[in-house]
């Protein structure tokens, strides 16, 4: 069975995929072992960057665990290894759901702007 996270992300994938984002990574990590992004996906003609964050039960949505900086420099590692999308805006989101059920979450879109 996959773990929370996964099935988070998994799900992450799906909810922007129904709103008309392109997927291009998920889980990418870092070449040096700095860090990863769950989700790389274009939103128009935006890169954006998306950490996603679960947690299971009814005590309220989970914060954001990663620090802007950080996020940036993964977001100029991606970039350096993908140079043909190095010419365009970014944007960082995150999305936080919260399980109340196997089949059951709530999920809330942060769109940075």
């Amino acid at each position: 069975m996959e773990n929370l996270n996964e099935k988070a992300i998994a799900a992450s994938e799906r909810f922007l995929e129904r709103r008309g984002y392109e997927i291009l990574d998920t889980n990418w990590e870092a070449p040096d072992g700095f860090g990863s992004v769950d989700i790389v996906a274009v939103d128009e003609d935006t890169i954006v960057f998306v950490d996603v964050e679960a947690t299971r039960g009814t005590d309220g949505f989970p914060e954001e665990a990663n620090a802007r900086g950080k996020r940036e420099a993964l977001a100029a590692k991606w970039l350096a290894e993908n140079p043909e999308r190095g010419d365009t805006a970014i944007r960082f989101d995150a999305i936080s759901m919260m399980v109340v059920s196997e089949d059951r979450a709530l999920l809330r879109h942060h769109i940075s702007q």
